[in-house]
């Protein structure tokens, strides 16, 4: 079987090192970029390392990349962010993120009553008896809460913290990719983790699976411009070929681009209801300092202006030169409704709001700044987890395509969708070979 992966991200890369394990298959990873991993593109720069895609990883043992690590034979270490060095700033104060009953015991961001009952309703998650996921909002969970101001604030604010999205985008999540989500952190040990030597520790080691069949092969800088169907085969044109010739296709790429790649071919009114969905975009502020200026916390979360700087460096050494350190400033966006100088103002008004943050609790950084790195729309998620928008499934009926990527149904959220679409539709296609491997 012949396979053609369009994408190399981290959903692309992930399916053809399945794809590429079994002795029945052959293929191509078409990628448009010069170098793999998408999204998660790492590059170097004065000793620093900097990542397009932030490499912390939620729960990373019930993570999809543990199956991975097993299935694959991936080797890579993580360390995890020290929970007691997370705090939340609200009204120009600090207090401990309640992250864990002893955090939740510690913070001030609810009182004793308050924490009595959020303990309460983790202890519900948990154990999937909580309401919330018969709801289909969190807006319209928060809306029937007798819960007070205080604890309705911190769920907002934990799904914009995990899902990366705006407090009013938070209210559009449903009830059940919430509890889904919560019940699998809760039960973590490990919350959040970086992939020491970001990204790229991952994806090199995907191309290298890929790689060593000589059957399969990498093409960058070859974006796939048109897909036909003749005589029960998929012919593909690229930017440098014409008349490529696959027997399966998988499209591992923003949804977005899908829906461009298909509107000319029979298959675009199976994809029209998915042309409209909006992307998850936050404002990303990456600095590199010549030294470490302060390190009272390895994460601040602003409740105030829904914006969090982390001290990457503080947990992934690898990161930064010695002596040095990297922070990373992330403000979550929601300017759908605003005009082009409305937008030009509301980003610029988050870009004040972070080097204020930056100039309150790590002074002098100007003075030693040796790398600035700043993305004013950074796309987090082609396809946002709200319910006015609609996942992906990895077949379609009447589609004889494949998907996978973040935008598309999988476990978990952001990097882990990635990875557990492309892995799931890997294993698809090997089911149609009959070799499939646990």
């Amino acid at each position: 079987m012949k396979i053609a992966i369009i994408g190399g991200g981290l959903a692309g890369l992930t399916a053809a090192a399945y794809l590429s394990n079994s002795p029945d298959t052959e293929g191509t990873v078409f990628e448009r970029s010069p170098q793999i991993g998408g999204r998660a593109f790492t590059y170097e720069k004065s000793g620093f390392t900097l990542n397009y895609g932030a490499h912390a990883v939620y729960g990373i043992d019930r993570h999809t990349l543990q199956n991975m690590e097993n299935e694959l034979g991936l080797q890579f270490q993580s360390r995890q962010v020290d929970k007691r060095k997370v705090v939340y700033a609200k009204r120009e104060s600090l207090t401990p993120a309640p992250l864990d009953f002893v955090n939740i015991v510690k913070t001030e961001v609810l009182t004793g009553m308050e924490k009595v009952r959020f303990i309460t309703e983790i202890a519900a998650i948990i154990g999937h008896l909580h309401q919330l996921k018969k709801h289909r909002t969190l807006g319209e969970y928060l809306e029937h809460s007798q819960a007070s101001q205080d604890v309705k604030e911190l769920w907002e604010h934990l799904v914009c913290s995990n899902f990366f999205i705006s407090p009013e985008d938070a209210r559009q999540v449903s009830g059940e990719a919430i509890a889904s989500y919560y019940h699998n952190l809760f039960l973590s040990g490990r919350p959040v983790s970086y992939i020491l030597g970001s990204w790229s520790t991952i994806t090199n080691q995907l191309r290298s699976k890929v790689e060593a069949n000589e059957k399969w092969s990498i093409a960058l800088k070859e974006p796939v411009e048109s897909i036909r169907k003749e005589n029960g085969k998929y012919i593909l044109k690229t930017k440098t070929r014409e008349d490529l010739e696959f027997d399966q296709v998988v499209l591992a790429m923003p949804v977005q681009q899908v829906t461009k790649l298909l509107e000319t071919t029979p298959w675009n009114q199976a994809i029209e209801p998915y042309k409209n969905n909006t992307a998850n975009e936050v404002l990303v502020y990456d600095i590199g300092l010549s030294k470490i200026v302060s390190r009272p916390f390895h994460y601040i979360s602003d409740m105030d202006n829904k914006l969090f700087i982390s001290d990457v460096s503080a947990t992934d050494h690898t990161v930064a030169p010695s002596g040095g350190q990297l922070l990373q400033g992330i403000a979550y966006l929601n300017d759908d409704a605003l005009s082009d100088d409305e937008k030009k103002q509301y980003l610029e008004s988050k870009v004040q709001q972070m080097e204020k943050l930056f100039d309150t609790y790590y002074p002098g950084w100007r003075e030693v700044t040796e790398v600035k790195r700043m993305s004013k729309k950074a796309m987090v998620s082609s396809v946002k987890n709200i319910v006015t928008n609609r996942l992906l499934p990895h077949q379609l009926p009447d589609v004889p395509l494949y998907f996978c990527g973040d935008g598309c149904e999988g476990k978990g959220e952001l990097a882990e969708r990635s990875f557990s679409s492309g892995r799931a539709v890997a294993k698809l296609l090997l089911s149609r070979t009959g070799t499939l491997t646990h």
